[in-house]
């Protein structure tokens, strides 16, 4: 992304520090005129995202509003995420495999919310964020969940669970009772951190 080159008047944006309700105004007028319609349209808009340290409050609903438009909507297969669209999300919102920002935190759950269908390396992806910031290593305290869950305690916590509960319902629509093998080691693995088993969180 660094080799990204934006036309005006997304280059004047993303030079800013502060995104405005105008800021947003112009990139429905004049950049995104039809919505967010090609991958190169979804990362000019994650750039802008990325460049500007301070959001107007409408910011946030606009960027996960035209980003799920994309992703979920648009793109192929409509209503659904596949495993290119997910390793690609996954790329674009992580770096190391930890999502670094709340907004794109919200993104990801946003899109498992409303997935008629998601394969199991989004949901592993999903718990993967709950499971590191369980643990105390130096990964845990670079992720957006590790700061937002309310407690630095190691263990689940409240806040785990719905998140949790979360990416189980997108799996029962995606696949019904069946977890796949990856899906059954990882939330193995957030029991094994918590002291609990991995049918007992399942049941969660």
């Amino acid at each position: 992304m660094g080799e990204l080159r934006l036309s005006y008047p997304a280059c004047v944006i993303a030079g800013k520090t502060r995104l405005t309700v105008d800021d947003i105004a112009i990139l429905r007028e004049h950049v995104f005129v039809p919505g967010i319609t090609a991958s190169q349209d979804a990362v000019i808009l994650l750039a802008i995202n990325g460049s500007c340290s301070e959001k107007c409050p409408e910011w946030h609903r606009y960027f996960i509003d035209a980003m799920t438009e994309f992703i979920v909507r648009t793109s192929y297969p409509q209503g659904a995420m596949d495993e290119w669209n997910a390793d690609w999300l996954i790329a674009m919102i992580s770096t190391r495999g930890v999502v670094n920002s709340r907004i794109e935190l919200d993104l990801l759950f946003h899109i498992i919310d409303i997935s008629t269908k998601i394969p199991d390396s989004l949901s592993i992806f999903a718990l993967e964020q709950i499971r590191m910031a369980m643990t105390e290593d130096a990964s845990a305290s670079a992720s957006a969940w590790a700061g937002l869950r309310g407690s630095r305690q190691n263990g689940l916590q409240k806040a785990d669970i719905l998140l949790i509960a979360r990416v189980m319902s997108a799996i029962a629509r995606s696949r019904g009772s069946q977890l796949t093998l990856r899906e059954r080691r990882m939330l193995e693995q957030v029991g094994i951190l918590t002291g609990l088993s991995g049918e007992r969180i399942e049941a969660a």
